[in-house]
């Protein structure tokens, strides 16, 4: 009898066509159970998650540019001027809570819209139950997702993917008998307003219009809160609910606001018999059928419908086999670039993916956190491409319309990490969505910084969506009133200059660096002795202890200056400084800002040796909170480093000593490249397998299909992980690559190839016993390029195109 591991070994090639590589996978043996389990495509534009089911089939999609309300509706006439004085005065006198009172009041805006679902197709089959073998997979190095299961001894096979040449998603069906595939396609929404009826002789069309109003909250909470002015579309002048009050509109009952989407259904090809009735499509008796899916909303789209049926007409034109080919060859483009090796591969990639995250946590397993890196590169492919809407809290894939934090662009930490790996990760191009909404966001930033601030440049707060709102959002002032959000964003922009050193980009972006900049040079006050701090702002999330003049022990969350404030004013001036020096641009700011610079506020050290998070010491109510935004500079900044900083990064660890090893997902995801700039490879893989740990309700960690759970599901931490395991191996933020910087004991031998440097370079290294025993450095332009591996040095000249392999760094 063959062991488990060789049965499964030879059932590989049932979801494993000749050629592709079958460790390069999620898989399991039985469907999805829920959607936490499922398989996520995507074009970057269109998406769904595969549940794999025999009886019935699930497809749930996204497009993604369906969200609530609509532009500028949700801003509210905000002008912290008039209590500016007294929220400072207030603040200069210990008053925390009271000053953030003031501000919750006076500072905070609504509930942010929501991204949306858009719908379900659904494939009902007439044959039975599986019988014997049942196998699904999502091969990463071509996007393809597969199903493989018998039933009454017929093979059946599905093939999905989205297409990003062909804007659609596709689905094969196939028997391995002549007549048996039958199957009832239908699509559905939850939204009410979707209707769905023949389009043809072969297709199906959903409509409808998503809400113009969701909101996040309770009506009882937004009550107690006195805050129905906030909402004139549910309550009345005197606070009093109108008729009907919810929390979810659609069309007429919110004067016809919301985004009209249709969803089209088009049968490809088949041998069977196609009918289409009741709002369904049906195929019988068939061996093989083909179905396109397209998608479309009225985002700056006056006509849906006309967009739905010219990219299924241009795809069912296309035969199958060449628009699977075209779509491999535009995914392998992006994801061959890189590959890795951490160890054993081939044997533990015939487990299923459940076991395999049971089998890290044993040590049995280390390239699952190679797998865990390429899924992170196959997610930022299927979910960003250029022309696309960023990644959101959930990446393209949401199925609530009341989702988890509005499915929303949250920017106190989640977008900036979403984005962290794209870079070192060699998806450079898979940025232009974030970037481009940066600028977005500062055009509309500039109406907030002066109408709110009456302050030159542009602000954006925590929270963003498709609609660029850059306001406050609702809840307390703790943590909505947060104006770094654009800043911390700005940082995300000058990387990708440091990455490709596009001077053109850079010229196009440097208005966003310089708006941000200005805002925050006019934000800076006078702290009392000398030193420059933000006016009012937060540590992100957190909350402090303090005593008050009374002698009452009190909590807040607001002060001038929190560390994190002023370590991104730091970062951004200096980035701003650069470019307009590159640029040759702008000499009056780079002064402006280089004096300020002198004056902000230095890092300290508190009484338990950590750096401190606020400028007095303060203790925190939850020492071990998820955010520790204080290590900015640490990580992604460049302010701290063990060789040039040893004291701070001294204080740094013990922060992270007392923060402790678990918190959220996304929170186990940043220290993993915290400890990675420490350069304690060891305790950043003991992060690294937190990450790992089988997530709950009630705690952070994986997911059956490897999404990152918060909980529930958020996608930063996928990004957040993988771009921690590129930190242990390569390090390019302090102007030198330094190679394998945090090489963990449980990666003893490995291999990665096409890492992405900063200065234009690419990476290729190997090594075994725990030492390097290969480089080699590829340059997209002509300069110096200095190296460092352990305690040696070197400097490379190199020349546009030129690869080099120094052998004087090897063990």
């Amino acid at each position: 009898m063959p062991t488990r591991r060789e049965f499964l070994a030879a059932t590989a090639a049932l979801t494993s066509p000749p050629g592709i590589d079958p460790t390069l996978r999620l898989w399991d043996e039985k469907p999805a159970a829920d959607w936490n389990a499922a398989h996520p495509i995507g074009n970057g534009r269109f998406g769904a998650m595969i549940f794999g089911g025999v009886g019935e089939e699930l497809l749930q999609l996204n497009e993604d540019t369906l969200t609530s309300s609509a532009p500028g509706v949700d801003d509210l006439p905000l002008d912290v001027t008039p209590e500016f004085d007294r929220v400072l005065a207030m603040l200069r006198a210990r008053q925390f809570a009271e000053a953030s009172d003031v501000m919750t009041q006076k500072w905070t805006g609504r509930s942010w819209p929501c991204y949306q679902p858009l719908g379900d197709l659904k494939l009902a089959f007439g044959h039975g139950a599986n019988s014997g073998i049942y196998l699904r997979a999502l091969h990463l190095d071509e996007a393809v997702a597969r199903v493989f299961y018998r039933s009454a001894s017929v093979e059946y096979r599905r093939e999905c993917f989205a297409s990003f040449p062909h804007r659609v998603i596709v689905v094969r069906l196939t028997a391995g008998q002549s007549g048996k595939l039958s199957f009832r396609a239908s699509l559905s929404s939850p939204h009410p307003t979707a209707q769905t009826s023949r389009f043809g002789p072969n297709e199906i069309r959903m409509k409808g219009q998503g809400p113009g109003l969701v909101i996040r909250r309770t009506l009882e909470w937004i009550e107690q809160r006195k805050e129905q002015w906030k909402y004139p579309e549910i309550f009345r002048a005197d606070g009093s609910r109108k008729p009907n009050a919810k929390t979810v509109y659609y069309g007429d009952e919110i004067g016809g606001r919301g985004l009209f989407f249709q969803t089209g259904l088009m049968v490809h090809s088949t041998d069977g018999k196609v009918t289409t009735e009741g709002g369904a499509l049906s195929v019988k008796n068939a061996a093989e059928a083909v179905l396109i899916l397209a998608a479309a909303t009225s985002y700056q789209n006056p006509d849906p419908g006309g967009q739905v049926s010219r990219e299924l007409a241009a795809a069912v034109k296309t035969p199958y086999r060449t628009l699977l080919a075209e779509h491999t060859a535009d995914h392998r483009k992006l994801m061959g670039r890189v590959s890795i090796s951490l160890g054993s591969s081939f044997g533990q990639a015939m487990e299923t993916t459940p076991v395999r995250i049971r089998d890290f946590q044993n040590g049995k397993d280390p390239q699952l956190a190679g797998l865990y890196f390429q899924y992170a590169r196959y997610l930022m492919i299927a979910g960003s491409r250029p022309g696309t809407q960023p990644l959101n809290l959930q990446g393209i894939w949401n199925s609530h319309v009341i989702p988890p934090w509005a499915s929303g662009y949250t920017t106190n930490i989640n977008t900036e990490m979403n984005y962290w790996p794209v870079e070192v990760g060699n998806l450079s191009e898979c940025a232009e969505p974030l970037l481009r909404m940066v600028m977005e966001c500062a055009e509309q930033g500039r109406v907030t910084a002066a109408k709110m601030y009456h302050r030159r440049g542009w602000v954006l707060h925590h929270n963003t969506t498709l609609w660029r709102g850059t306001q406050p959002v609702d809840n307390n002032a703790m943590p909505a009133f947060w104006p770094m959000g654009g800043a911390w964003l700005c940082q995300n922009v000058w990387e990708h200059y440091r990455f490709t050193g596009d001077r053109e980009f850079l010229a196009k972006a440097f208005p966003a660096l310089k708006g941000a900049a200005e805002f925050l040079s006019d934000w800076l006050v006078d702290d009392g002795s000398g030193r420059l701090v933000t006016a009012a702002g937060n540590s992100p999330e957190n909350i402090f202890l303090y005593t008050d003049a009374s002698g009452k022990k009190r909590e807040s969350g607001i002060c001038m200056g929190p560390t994190m404030d002023v370590a991104i004013c730091r970062d951004l001036f200096r980035n701003t400084i650069e470019a307009a020096k590159i640029l040759g641009v702008d000499g009056a700011l780079q002064k402006e800002l280089q004096g300020k610079l002198a004056k902000l506020l230095p890092y300290r050290v508190g009484k338990r040796g950590q750096l401190q998070e606020w400028p007095e010491d303060f203790a925190e109510r939850d020492p071990e909170h998820r955010h520790v935004s204080h290590l900015y500079g640490l990580h992604p900044g460049n302010d701290l480093h063990p060789r040039t900083t040893p004291e701070l990064c001294q204080a740094a660890r013990r922060t992270l000593e007392i923060r402790g090893d678990g918190g959220t997902g996304w929170s186990r995801a940043w220290k993993i490249n915290f400890w990675a700039r420490l350069l304690d490879g060891d305790h950043a893989y003991t992060l690294l397998k937190n990450l790992f740990v089988p997530a709950t309700a009630r705690e952070g960690g994986v997911l059956p299909n490897l999404f990152c759970s918060c909980p529930p599901f958020q996608i930063d931490g996928n990004f957040g992980g993988a771009a921690g395991i590129a930190e242990m191996l390569l390090q390019s933020h302090r102007g030198e690559l330094h190679l394998l910087p945090a090489l963990p004991s449980a990666w003893p031998a490995g291999e990665v190839k096409g890492l992405r440097a900063r200065g234009g370079f690419e990476v290729a290294l190997a090594w075994a016993g725990g030492k390097l025993v290969n480089c080699e450095i590829k340059a997209q332009s002509a300069g110096e390029c200095r190296l460092r591996y352990r305690d040696k040095t070197l400097t490379l000249k190199m020349k546009p195109g030129g690869v080099l392999q120094p052998k004087e760094l090897l063990a």
